[in-house]
């Protein structure tokens, strides 16, 4: 007597469990080699501005970068939302925070891919985690063009003419983001990541958090820059505007420059550009290296964080549970 044909999928579907125990420590593994890289290469000009900057404004900068993360978390959590799979906020940092590790392999989509594999865990189809991933990055560097338009605009007389152009750039960045609009050209755009599968309209509610979330993440890294820069002497006035749209505006840059590891050099080199008018760019350059370290610290401590509270708090799912809501979930 035949034994009944296994399904389709299932050798695949055993393998994979096992797959992923290995996959994981490896990908961490990567993630740590190349940090290591980066902090070897610029450890002796970080550690040289580390001296040089008061101990309470390192540490308040340093608190600021981690608020910053827990707000970008909170705008990947709405998209996410928005597209038809809430998560809670433990699930999501734990997820979140653990993929944006990936930023530090070159290659820029790393993030994404790992945040749509750990999604997999929660009942969430890959598809949507990336598209999640996607809208956060169109969300981030609209609402970085408008932060800078507006900030940078208004931190001198001459700002304004020298950051014109930033006008046009938020202007159309925030009509791509009005849900009707949206709705139709982002689905058009990713023909290729569909693969077949629908592509759900966002909702107002969410674009609306997404985008309230990452202006307040541009606010919280601003102010870190501002503790740095104050501890180096720069004049308070305008002092906030300059950092927090310098840093908006460096992030978009860097972000352009996918090829590199969280747009290292990039992101530095125009920090340093737009810091420059208020410090030397001997002090700016030490800003945008100490800035750099603090973030790479924190993404580090954010995403240990999240998986402990949540391996203590008994959060996330059994495979039971993740089957039983997989569907639902899409």
């Amino acid at each position: 007597m035949n034994s009944p044909a296994a399904p389709p999928g299932a050798p695949r579907a055993r393998r994979w469990p096992r797959l992923r125990r290995y996959l994981r420590p490896f990908a961490l593994a990567v993630v740590a080699v190349f940090a290591t890289l980066y902090l070897i290469d610029e450890w002796d000009e970080i550690s040289a501005g580390l001296g040089r900057l008061d101990l309470g404004a390192v540490g308040a900068a340093f608190a600021l970068v981690l608020l910053g993360l827990a707000f970008t978390t909170m705008t990947w959590r709405a998209a996410l939302g928005g597209l038809g799979s809430p998560l809670s906020v433990i699930t999501a940092s734990r997820i979140f925070l653990l993929g944006e590790l990936g930023k530090y392999v070159p290659g820029g989509v790393w993030p994404v891919v790992a945040q749509s594999v750990l999604s997999r865990d929660h009942g969430v189809r890959r598809t949507r985690a990336i598209l999640a991933g996607m809208v956060r990055w169109v969300v981030s560097v609209v609402m970085g063009v408008v932060v800078a338009m507006v900030t940078l605009a208004f931190s001198s007389p001459e700002a304004l003419h020298a950051y014109w152009w930033l006008t046009i750039l938020a202007a159309g960045g925030v009509v791509s983001l009005v849900p009707a609009v949206f709705n139709w050209w982002f689905p058009a755009a990713l023909t290729l990541v569909r693969r077949g599968d629908s592509i759900e309209p966002i909702s107002a509610r969410a674009m609306l958090e997404a985008c309230l979330w990452t202006t307040a993440m541009w606010l919280a890294f601003g102010l870190h820059l501002w503790f740095l820069a104050r501890s180096l002497g720069a004049p308070a006035e305008g002092l906030l505007l300059l950092t927090t749209g310098g840093y908006a505006l460096a992030w978009v840059v860097g972000f352009v420059i996918v090829v590199l590891p969280a747009g290292a050099g990039a992101r530095e080199a125009a920090l340093v550009l737009v810091l420059a008018t208020a410090l030397s760019r001997e002090d700016a350059l030490v800003l945008a290296l100490v800035s750099r370290f603090l973030m790479l610290l924190a993404d580090g401590t954010s995403a240990g964080l999240a998986v402990m509270v949540a391996r203590l708090g008994g959060w996330g799912h059994t495979v039971a549970q993740v089957r039983a809501q997989a569907p639902r979930n899409g």
